[in-house]
């Protein structure tokens, strides 16, 4: 069963620092393999020296430095190896030589997939980075997004765009199945490796989303367990109202792998606890009544699994930038043990005795329950339930009001504007319901804690406390805009005065959050979110009830 980890390193970002870059800490949480992100930044990349720039000559060659030292290290502490590729991105200075055969026609800046020097080249890559390192376990292709357009030195795109006059005959399944026999060609047949194949698409309407896309393609691809297909266990994008990936469940007796984010991109990236183990195992409790598969244990018994997947650190871009990682260790310490067993129902308990030896009943309860209770609070905080159950398909039921450490308060006001009124009062319970628990967890640690000095449970009460501000800030923030909402229909003073007394007290909850320090000494474990429109609209809309 293969136990991967990986760190996501975002080109332009500051590197993350934590301690999993450990490969020794992995082996022993029950890893036994990792994958390294960074080679996305040579993709395409068969010959380091020809780049013009010298400098990014220098920082190609930094960067294979780089993988050299993690490979070395990883080895050595027994985790097999895989690369990540993305295709199809180039090398800038070889499609400049080569645009009339690489590029579409007419779109001098888009890699053509009906190009067979493209392909060629790209797989050229690969085979370099095999010869380059031997020792490789295998390799992980992208093929439905690229990091190229943040780096200069690469020319890229994802394989579904295109469309010129020699790939527009080329539907997406024929797309992606070009692509992946010759990769297998290279990567299986050619140097016996394993090929990973990401299935991830950026947009809808990818093999990743789209089950009868993923049928025909895999009916398609070569017959080999070297060959295993990679999803991400949602449907879409590591949102709530997921489904569990349907596409996943059409690979008939191929080996898949299911990928999990331990650090949720769209849900605080950890700042806050958000115990991921009981989702991975049955699915979302809010779709269940969708019908379909629910969960791994579920699908480990209509499908292939081969393993799982952790991206340990990492997923989206910007913040928050979490300093301290103990949230994000209880899921990290839980994705192998769920691949062990599918359905381990105790990782709560064993997280907290194994990795923060804590035995002290009181204390040990208290985090579980925090732990337990952390699902529910963040689906209730960070998405609008009633706009989210009522998405036509699984992209974005967030709408974007929060994406990554950006709070914008505009996205909000559309999604109430558009909600029926019978909807509203749930809105505003939703969030209320949220803030109440955390409370509720924060006074358990507190009593936990009582007088003595622990660094820990400091931390994790300093978490509460943050994440508290910013969900007070939601609270607020919603409710005056439900009220905002109504008070335009009906002019009520009541109305007014709500929308005044909740806008202030967003305001005040806002700036408690993103000031400098946090409110106990060594509480700020995360940077604080940041904000789009939410002064401009706020103080617009305390304007207009004020006038009357």
């Amino acid at each position: 069963m293969l136990k991967l980890a990986t760190i996501l390193a975002n080109p332009g970002e500051p590197p993350t620092e934590t301690r999993y870059h450990d490969p020794q800490l992995l082996r022993s949480l029950g890893y036994n393999g990792l994958v390294i992100y960074e080679t996305t930044a040579l993709s395409g990349v068969s010959e380091p020296n020809r780049a013009a720039d010298p400098e990014v000559r220098q920082w190609i060659n930094q960067q294979i430095e780089r993988v050299d030292g993690a490979i070395r290290r990883a080895t050595e502490a027994g985790l097999a190896v895989y690369l990540f590729y993305d295709v199809f991105v180039l090398l800038r200075e070889l499609v400049m030589e080569n645009s009339e055969k690489l590029t579409c026609r007419n779109r001098s800046r888009d890699l053509c997939p009906a190009s067979d020097e493209t392909l060629e080249r790209c797989v050229e890559g690969i085979d370099a980075m095999l010869r380059r390192w031997p020792q490789l376990a295998g390799i992980v292709l992208r093929f439905g997004d690229t990091d190229a357009d943040r780096l200069p030195h690469l020319v890229g795109n994802d394989l579904y765009d295109p469309h010129c006059p020699r790939c527009a005959h080329l539907g997406r399944a024929d797309r992606i199945i070009r692509l992946v026999k010759h990769v297998y060609q290279q990567v299986v047949r050619r140097h016996d490796k394993t090929l990973i194949v990401r299935t991830w698409n950026v947009r809808p309407n990818g093999i990743h989303d789209t089950p009868e896309l993923a049928r025909r393609v895999i009916e398609q691809l070569p017959d080999d367990e070297r060959m295993i297909l990679s999803f991400k266990f949602t449907q879409t994008d590591f949102w709530r109202y997921q489904q569990w990936n349907p596409s996943s469940l059409v690979a008939g007796p191929r080996p898949i792998i299911y990928e999990l984010q331990c650090q949720r991109e769209f849900e605080g990236k950890g700042a806050l606890p958000n115990w991921q183990a009981p989702l991975w195992r049955d699915g979302y409790p809010e779709t269940r009544q969708l019908g379909g598969t629910d969960g791994l244990a579920a699908a480990s018994t209509c499908a292939n699994l081969a393993g799982v997947w952790a991206w340990v650190r990492g997923g989206g871009w910007g913040g928050p930038f979490v300093s301290d990682e103990t949230w994000i260790d209880a899921n990290v310490f839980a994705a192998p043990k769920l691949a062990d067993n599918v359905y381990a129902d105790d990782l709560a308990q064993r997280w907290v005795s194994e990795r923060l030896d804590i035995s002290e009943p009181t204390t040990a309860r208290a985090i579980i329950d925090t732990l337990e209770a952390s699902p529910e609070i963040v689906r209730q905080a960070f998405y609008i339930g009633a706009y989210a159950d009522d998405r036509p398909n699984g992209w974005h039921p967030n709408a974007g009001w929060i994406s990554d450490d950006l709070l914008d308060a505009q996205l909000a006001w559309r999604m109430i504007q558009k909600l029926p009124e019978t909807h509203l009062d749930s809105v505003v319970a939703e969030k209320q319901e949220a803030v109440t628990a955390l409370a509720h967890c924060r006074a358990s640690l507190h009593q936990a804690l009582g007088d003595r000095h622990d660094v820990l449970l400091e931390s994790l009460i300093g978490s509460l406390t943050y994440a508290e501000s910013l969900c007070e800030t939601l609270r607020d923030l919603v409710a005056g805009l439900v009220a905002y909402r109504r008070w335009q229909h009906r002019k009520s003073p009541v109305d007014a005065e709500e929308v005044r007394k909740r806008l202030l007290a967003a305001q005040s909850h806002w700036s408690q959050h993103t000031q400098p320090h946090g409110p106990l000494p060594g509480a700020r474990v995360a940077t604080p979110f940041r904000e789009v429109h939410f002064w401009d609209l706020t103080e617009d809309v305390l304007a207009k009830v004020n006038a009357g």
